[in-house]
């Protein structure tokens, strides 16, 4: 894309020289510079890997220089902000603090625009709908409705700093700019979500049904349109096929970079926890009816300092999450391990295969466990997202499990055992696929092996597993609960007992670490 970049970039050289300035003469250079700052999928709000990358201190003196550089520049945030977090998990003035230091660090550093990511709807209806009533930033969606007392409605959200009331969640939003000489641009936003999660407080449509139609309700209002997504890869480049006029998809969900021309749409998509984030310079030319595009994806490093009023803010959220872990029984900062080589918790592993990571949770579930000889639970459970390597804290093992929850202990049949480790098998590049140990899979022998033989179906086997695990809310995996017949006995973990660990994962992990 570095073509787009130096393309806009000579064209406005020349616009400059001949006019002295877009706009000015006889009307042909009337170009207008806009810049678009693109994050997505961001759940923590400090630097990441070991305070080499990331950070929305950092993210915020980025958007001030480009700020200073063009007065319109806009910051958005492709979905997935408000959940899942290490600080979210923590309480302060005895609520939990669900996504609130999110929003507040996204109002300071001055995040335009937002679209709902999937996460949006972890922590339930409530917790959403008083982060929407904290927000700074305009909410955006063409696919989601707010379901109320069997009516459906747009959610709300306190709308831009100068709105006196609650405002709607509009399908689309019509952005206009002006340079200095009164040429203008108006730009169509429209939005679409995926769909796997739909909690019932919602109402979720077919995002492409509801894109085209936000489309064609904008297009001719407007002079180009682009997209805010939370899609997969594959469904933005659908979407891009079936509105090949969209300009620019600015895309979330994955959290690895990706850049793609589709037609004549750009598809862009940064890395999660803004390790990175995309700049794209728009040159538009109303006259022309032109518009010329550069993307640029930047490194968001420790090289880059703090902003320092929403740095402010996220010491606040620091020292306010830590104070709220000490009241659950965790020291944050406190240094439980250190490790040379890396602990793997990277999504593009961690649910593909087993990792040294994954190992570590289960074998301290073992550790934990009273009577379990084998112990799974759902990779999608870690939402780290990187590797863990040097000293490790408390504070890190919070980061890796940010749900937390119990260590139950199944006593099961083999037959049931076999059907949980080959669902989880199958799962394979989604969250529930299975971490493990105790068994092994024989890929030869296409069967799994528990305590060196081959699993028997009429066996019966302990197994500790993660609550969520045995919920049967896990995809594809719905068979695994209490009501199963094939569940001979479950055992639960004895609150009232300081030293039983089963009674939060975390916990779990931080002691097995500490024992070492």
């Amino acid at each position: 894309m570095k073509q787009f970049k130096l393309l806009s970039i000579l064209v406005l050289s020349i616009l400059i020289g001949c006019g002295g300035q877009p706009g000015v003469g006889t009307g042909t250079f009337d170009a207008i510079e806009i810049t678009l700052l693109q994050l997505n999928d961001v759940y923590e709000i400090t630097p990441v890997e070991g305070g080499k990358f990331g950070g929305m201190a950092r993210v915020a003196t980025v958007r001030n220089e480009l700020k200073k550089q063009n007065p319109h520049t806009f910051t958005f945030l492709s979905g997935d902000f408000i959940s899942p977090s290490a600080i979210g998990t923590s309480m302060y003035q005895g609520k939990r603090i669900n996504g609130a230091q999110m929003v507040d660090a996204m109002n300071v550093l001055g995040v335009d625009f937002v679209t709902f990511g999937n996460h949006e709807f972890d922590l339930g209806e409530q917790p959403l709908l008083d982060r929407m009533g904290e927000s700074k930033f305009r909410w955006i969606s063409s696919n989601i409705k707010h379901k109320v007392n069997g009516q459906v409605k747009p959610f709300e959200f306190t709308g831009p700093v100068n709105s006196a009331k609650p405002v709607p969640v509009p399908d689309f939003f019509i952005l206009k700019i002006k340079n200095d000489v009164g040429a203008e641009a108006r730009i169509g936003i429209i939005t679409a979500t995926i769909g796997s999660s739909q909690p019932p407080y919602i109402v979720w449509s077919d995002p492409f049904t509801s894109a085209a139609k936000a489309y064609e309700e904008v297009k001719n209002q407007t002079d180009f349109v682009i997209a805010i997504t939370h899609l997969s890869i594959e469904d933005d480049k659908k979407l891009a096929a079936l509105i090949p006029d969209l300009k620019i998809i600015l895309g979330g969900h994955e959290h690895t970079n990706m850049i793609f021309q589709a037609g004549e749409t750009i598809i862009s998509k940064a890395d999660a926890n803004a390790r990175t984030v995309y700049i794209h310079r728009l040159l538009w030319s109303p006259s022309k009816k032109s518009l010329i595009v550069g993307s640029e994806l930047k490194t968001i490093t420790d090289s880059i300092p703090d902003d320092p009023a929403t740095a402010r803010v996220v010491n606040e959220w620091m020292t306010r999450s830590y104070a709220g872990f000490r009241e659950k029984g965790f020291d944050a900062g406190k240094v439980v391990a250190a490790f040379q080589e890396p602990l793997d918790g990277r999504e593009s592993s961690i649910r593909h295969k087993q990792t040294n990571l994954g190992s570590l949770i289960a074998r301290s579930m073992l550790a934990a466990s009273k009577n379990a000889k084998i112990a799974v639970f759902n990779s999608g459970s870690i939402r780290l997202d990187d590797q863990l390597s040097g000293t490790i804290t408390q504070y890190d093992i919070i980061r890796v499990l940010p749900f937390g929850g119990k260590i139950v202990e199944v006593q099961m049949r083999g037959s049931l055992l076999q059907q949980l480790l080959d669902a989880g098998k199958n799962n394979a590049g989604r969250g529930g696929y299975l971490q493990y140990t105790g068994v092994e899979y024989d890929s030869t022998q296409k069967k799994w092996i528990a305590d060196g033989k081959s699993i028997d179906v009429s066996g019966k086997y302990t197994v500790a597993v993660s609550d969520f695990l045995f919920s049967g809310n896990e995809q594809g995996i719905e068979f695994f609960k209490k009501d199963n017949p094939d569940v001979l006995s479950v055992t639960e973990s004895d609150n009232s007992d300081p030293k039983d660990s089963r009674k939060d994962i975390r916990l779990a992990v931080i002691r097995f670490l500490s024992e070492r």
